[in-house]
């Protein structure tokens, strides 16, 4: 039986990871600064901690495997918040897995290609590097590309845009393109990332499209589901930087954390997010199962489930 470590497991994509990992007789150790967050189940032992106590993720880390690091922040308000969670944070994640011996597996974001585009890009672009000083160079750094599916509420106001009749895309001189990864897949790549791959590398994760899908694909995939059809409209990056820089002022007057990170116009608005450069299926075997209209289906169907579509 394989015994794996995991931070992040109360996420989107680590609460999905968590039930991959039991399913495939995986003995789970995890960590969460609040337990209660972790539903107590068997094949699950919890440890209580955060990335900023050596001490937790020592425990963590004994007598494992493979160690899964997916905690993080994504919405930090400040840059140096974004440097203590996802740079150091990530640096004694991995210090506490080579102690154990065990290969580390760092969730790291597509974003880092192009980090001057955000602090939250930068941040883990910076955590690859930090990964790599503290591992001995037995670890995985993959690059995630855009992950979706049910559990996330942050693609929610685009499922909702899309059944209204509309879809937009950024109005950028070359039209944009993406990966764009269902969230079961990206588990089973963080899952096969701690037994297959070259160590001490950085891959990026790819979906079924090699090619990446423009806007108006995603668009039409979507509303395919819902059997209708949708305008399609071009937004400029002035609009949408006013309107981001509003939100983002009236949380912080009230002391909301942001919804809208600092940057993220410039990643909505970069053209080329897709997954070309040192692909981690090309290297392992690993594929991606779920084909974009069935992940949308799935994830279309959540949504109704939960009320929120």
């Amino acid at each position: 039986m394989r015994r794996i470590a995991v931070t992040g497991g109360t996420g989107f994509i680590g609460a999905v990871l968590i039930d991959q990992l039991l399913r495939e007789d995986c003995a789970v150790r995890a960590m969460a600064r609040n337990v209660r967050r972790l539903k107590p189940r068997e094949g699950v032992e919890i440890i209580e901690g955060d990335l900023e106590s050596a001490q937790a993720l020592d425990a963590l880390a004994a007598g494992v495997d493979a160690f899964l690091h997916l905690a993080g922040e994504t919405h930090a308000k400040t840059e140096q918040d974004y440097a203590r969670i996802n740079v150091a944070g990530a640096e004694r994640a991995a210090a506490a897995a080579a102690k154990a011996g065990a290969r580390f597996v760092h969730a790291s974001s597509l974003s880092a290609r192009q980090p001057q585009a955000s602090p939250y890009a930068r941040s883990k672009f910076d955590s690859e590097a930090a990964v790599a000083r503290a591992s001995d160079g037995n670890y995985l750094a993959l690059r995630l590309p855009a992950i979706y599916g049910p559990g996330d509420l942050v693609t929610l106001p685009y499922f909702k845009l899309v059944k209204s009749g509309f879809n937009f895309e950024p109005a950028t001189e070359k039209p944009a393109k993406a990966t764009i990864l269902f969230v079961e897949d990206a588990a089973s790549a963080l899952i096969a990332a701690a037994t297959r791959g070259a160590t001490g590398a950085v891959y990026e994760v790819e979906d079924e499209e090699r090619e990446g899908r423009y806007w108006s694909e995603i668009g039409d995939a979507l509303s395919g589901v819902y059997g209708n059809t949708v305008t399609a409209f071009r937004i400029p990056k002035p609009a949408v930087a006013l309107l981001h820089e509003g939100v983002r002022a009236a949380e912080s007057i009230f002391g909301k954390t942001p919804s809208i990170r600092q940057g993220q116009v410039n990643e909505l608005f970069h053209p080329d997010w897709v997954a070309r450069e040192n692909l981690f299926g090309q290297a392992t075997g690993w594929r991606p199962k779920t084909p974009l209209k069935e992940g949308f289906a799935k994830t279309v169907r959540w949504y109704q489930e939960q009320g929120l579509l």
